[in-house]
């Protein structure tokens, strides 16, 4: 079985809502809006598990997290980290905290607007893990923007079109 999972921390409404011939225990509020969101921004990035920085910020020492884009999802206006919750701590590999070092070196490369080296950066990584579906991403991306870079005023934020 295999499902993407969408994960964000925050306040919400949580409790029996409803009318007495209809009533269900549901959670509701843009913490959970936001969680649903990613759960099918999973698919665009070719990802399992992505997470919020709300989530990251007080769970870095027991799991490593891959930074991703700022983006803004559908229904919600502020832009938001994303990241990948990649593997526990204590079992990811010593190539793996290297690979993931090497993505976050070119994703700066990238955020900086040289597309060049990020390009680079991102076809290496794409050649090591064929079916990394961030460093595809990203390296299509660069391929892009060396052609029509993004006007003057891009802030880096992209926005979700899709649920």
């Amino acid at each position: 079985l295999l499902t993407r999972i969408g994960i964000n921390t925050g306040d919400m409404v949580a409790g029996n809502m409803g009318t007495e011939r209809k009533m269900n225990y549901t959670i509701m509020g843009n913490t959970v809006n936001l969680a649903a969101r990613l759960e099918g921004v999973n698919k665009m990035y070719g990802t399992w598990i992505l997470t919020t920085e709300f989530t990251a910020k007080g769970n870095k020492d027991r799991f490593v997290f891959r930074r991703l884009d700022r983006v803004r999802v559908i229904g919600i206006q502020t832009p938001v980290q994303l990241l990948e919750l990649v593997d526990e701590r204590s079992l990811i590999s010593p190539e793996k905290t290297k690979f993931l070092t090497d993505f976050n070196q070119a994703l700066d490369y990238f955020e900086n607007r040289d597309w060049k080296n990020a390009g680079k950066g991102f076809k290496e990584l794409s050649e090591l893990d064929p079916i990394d579906g961030p460093s595809k991403i990203y390296l299509k991306r660069c391929l892009e923007y060396l052609s029509k870079p993004p006007k003057d005023d891009w802030d880096g934020v992209f926005n979700m079109t899709q649920k």
